[in-house]
């Protein structure tokens, strides 16, 4: 016999049913709802609801917050993990396996123990049993279910889908049986009517039959058409049932689906490889988050809090300090103490943020804290107890949240005008009152002349002390109580200024007027004007007009053929351009200018397809001449063009005439010149330029005869397809047009004879209707003749 144990490992179907159950059944009916779980009692299906099935229950990444929270807790609470899921947000198996793992990463950060991980140590071994499967994920349902899980989702799926109040194992007995009586009542008839005893059956009711038969049916009259091809075709689109597999019935399985589509996309990749249009899914999805980053909102940011005429006013005020202070700067050390070193505040050197203080890991802490709690020996066993001393910091015992120490970034250029009573740590040196010490190489004294910093608060940049409240003897102290109102700290302001003043000593009215050397008028005659430094934005900016200039005077000097970007004959390297300097030919010196300009344009300016020629050209035309000089030249051509009679067509033809063109030698030579054997080789070139070219065309075009296969073979089926269509619609549409006239002219004749045929089927109406008025006059004469017949016999 088999025995079964109820808990282990959960299900996905037992999960399921658990979900049905509670949505029918309510949180409450535990034991109605473990009656559908043949393994699990009534106390693990409510462990595993609350656990792990509720909806409510936060199953996301723990944060920093929630971290120091669990900590905080369990440091107040220890082991009342029931108590302290619902304040963190959690269920209580997830406090605990969290906060295990935080004491172990504690553990492993402090890098004490070399021994096994904490992993490894809570691993299940195999034959170990799972203390809590209620908080672990369900094991997927195989593939064949035994007999008894199928037997239970199936009672399952009967209770659960059971929405009118019947029992659905009652009906399920009285249906078992029904069927044993009816075997029952079969075999005893079977053994009587071996035994030669024939039972009756018992005769039926009368009346109908109403699950056989259907009441007032009234079968249809056979039509004048005939549908025995109707008949047929039912029977032939009727599915059989017979020797029909399993397979057929049922359909197609997710893993053979999965698979044929598989082999259909390796398919269209490999087609799509072969025509040159496959792009990698990587690439894809670099597109696509390019795509995405390229649909991001523009960065919208608030507007300035200060304007171009607020910062030009700082500017002035902080030169209007710096001339006060040069100007009383060479007065002595008592001009100097009355004035402030402020200069660090407007320095052109970047001014870094400072390091804010440094803080504990508060999670880390408490971790390491919880540990040595944990590992303390108990005061039971007597004796010395050695006492862990605990980390500082943490999260404290302040209340049921933890303690955090909000960060702040100091700002070195933000000056509060009064200090404040700071937190924990956080309080002014007290500084000595009154006329500031004049040490030798120091104006102002240490005290007063210094901005430190307490606890990461930004520093006070008051120099003279102005804004500084001082006590009676001379210390700074702390602010006023917050007790006193603000008026009230204000008087108290005021009246600690007045006394403070008032133990000033007193002045004296000791002066002595010394006028200053006047410069003579000699000495303005002969000083110098004052020169005024022009700004380097205004130098830069002269420079880039005057190179946009030059730049704009070079493209205008350059050729007509350069600008309107035409052909120009190739330059090679080892081109000469030298010419004699005592030549006066007109023709030649014009020849060599344009040679010497077109090896310019090959150097600065090549066409399209040539290198850039960098070398091997003598002398290449410079561009020392003025832009007078280019229109000058311009006008002298102008001028020339002008006074040149025009050129005709006969002349073009004469020269033309006299030269012939030679592929071998790719160059114009004279006709008188050429010979048979040159036109010979010139023709063979021209012939094997054309072969090659055909070569290369024909290779191309096979290339894209077999690109343009693959590409449009889809549609060149799909046309052929529709073509095919196409003609037999149209051969249809022809049949039906020639029916129709057919049919259309029969009418007419049948309309045309129906007339002729009325007449005639009138005319032996008429005929009948003739005789059967004789007919019955002579029935009635007889029938008169009959009965005189008959009074004259008797």
């Amino acid at each position: 016999m088999r025995v079964v144990i109820k808990g282990g490992v959960w299900k996905n179907t037992e999960d399921e049913i658990l979900k049905a159950a509670v949505m029918k059944y309510g949180k409450n009916q535990w034991a109605r709802i473990s009656s559908l779980l043949v393994r699990k009692t009534p106390k693990q299906c409510k462990a595993r609801w609350y656990e792990w099935l509720d909806p409510s229950i936060k199953k996301t990444e723990w944060s920093k917050e929630e971290d120091e929270k669990l900590l905080h807790l369990a440091k107040l609470m220890p082991t009342q993990w029931r108590t302290i899921a619902p304040i963190v947000g959690r269920t209580s198996a997830q406090c605990l396996e969290r906060y295990q793992k935080l004491l172990d990463e504690a553990e492993a950060k402090d890098g004490e123990d070399d021994g096994p991980n904490a992993d490894d140590v809570r691993k299940l071994r195999p034959g170990e049993i799972d203390p809590e499967p209620e908080a672990k994920p369900a094991r997927p349902d195989p593939v064949d279910m035994d007999e008894d899980e199928k037997e239970m989702l199936s009672e399952a799926r009967a209770r659960l889908a059971n929405t009118q109040g019947k029992k659905a194992k009652r009906k399920a007995r009285e249906k078992q049986l029904e069927e044993a009586r009816r075997l029952a009542s079969l075999q005893k008839r079977r053994e009587l009517k071996a035994a030669g005893i024939d039972m009756r059956k018992k005769k039926q009711k009368t009346g109908m039959d109403y699950n056989a038969d259907i009441p007032f049916y009234t079968p249809a009259a056979a039509g004048f058409w005939d549908t025995s091809d109707e008949r047929d075709r039912e029977s032939k689109a009727a599915p059989s049932r017979v020797n029909v597999l399993l397979s057929t019935l049922e359909g197609k399985r997710r893993s053979e689906v999965e698979d044929g589509e598989r082999k259909k996309d390796a398919k269209r990749q490999k087609t799509q490889k072969e025509a040159g249009t496959y792009v990698p899914p990587s690439a894809v999805k670099a597109a696509a988050m390019a795509q995405q980053m390229s649909q991001r909102n523009r960065l919208v940011l608030p507007a300035p809090q200060m304007g171009e005429a607020d910062l030009e006013e700082l500017v002035k005020l902080g030169y209007e300090g710096e001339a006060v202070k040069a100007i009383v700067g060479d007065d002595g050390d008592a001009s100097k103490s009355l004035l402030g070193d402020y200069s660090l505040i407007r320095t052109n050197q970047p001014t870094r943020t400072p390091r804010a203080t440094a803080t504990n890991d508060n999670i880390r802490v408490e971790a390491r804290n919880l540990r040595a709690m944990t590992e303390a020996q108990t005061p039971l066993l007597g004796g010395s107890i050695d006492v862990t001393p605990f980390a500082e910091g943490g999260t404290g015992f302040e209340g049921i949240t933890p303690r955090r120490a909000i960060m702040q970034t100091p700002n070195p250029l933000a000056a509060q005008l009064t200090p404040r009573a700071g937190g924990p740590g956080v309080s002014m040196t007290p500084r000595d009152f009154g006329t500031p010490r004049s040490v030798a190489g120091s104006t102002v004294s240490s005290s007063m002349g210094s901005s430190r910093v307490g606890g990461g608060r930004t520093p006070l940049r008051d120099e003279m002390g102005i804004n500084t409240p001082r006590d009676d003897y001379g210390g700074s102290f702390e602010d006023t109580p917050r007790s006193v109102s603000s008026r009230g700290r204000q008087n108290l302001i005021r009246e600690q200024l007045a006394s403070h003043f008032a133990s000033l000593p007193k002045p004296k009215n000791d002066f002595e007027i010394v006028l200053p050397d006047r410069p003579s008028a000699n000495d303005d005659d002969s000083s110098e004007p004052t020169v005024q430094t022009e700004d380097a934005a205004d130098i830069l900016a002269q420079r880039d007009s005057v190179k946009r200039a030059e730049e704009t005077s070079r493209l205008e000097r350059r050729s007509s053929a350069v600008k309107r970007d035409l052909p120009r004959p190739v330059m090679s390297s080892t081109s000469s351009t030298d010419i004699d300097e005592n030549e006066t030919d007109p023709e030649r010196l014009i020849q060599s200018e344009v040679e010497r300009r077109l090896g310019y344009d090959a150097v600065y300016y090549p066409a399209a397809g040539q290198s850039r020629l960098t070398n091997g050209i003598a002398h290449v035309a410079d561009e020392s001449y003025t832009d007078d000089d280019y229109v000058a030249a311009c006008q002298l051509l102008k001028d020339e063009v002008a006074a040149t009679e025009p050129l005709d067509d006969t002349l073009y033809d004469s020269i033309t005439s006299k030269y012939t063109y030679l592929r071998t030698e790719s160059a114009y030579v004279e006709t008188s010149k050429v010979t048979d054997d040159m036109l010979i080789s010139h023709y063979e070139a021209e012939l094997n330029a054309a072969r090659l070219q055909m070569s290369r065309d024909a290779t191309a075009a096979g290339k894209l005869e077999k690109k343009l296969s693959v590409m449009l073979g889809g549609y060149q089926s799909r046309a052929a397809n529709l073509h095919k269509t196409l003609t037999s619609k149209f051969e249809e549409l022809m049949d039906a047009r020639a029916e129709l006239n057919a049919f259309s002219k029969l009418r007419q004749l049948e309309l045309d004879a129906a007339e002729s045929r009325m007449d005639k089927l009138k005319q032996e109406v008429v005929g009948l209707e003739r005789q059967e008025t004789d007919g019955q006059e002579r029935y009635k004469q007889l029938l008169e003749e009959r009965e005189a017949l008959i009074e004259q016999g008797l």
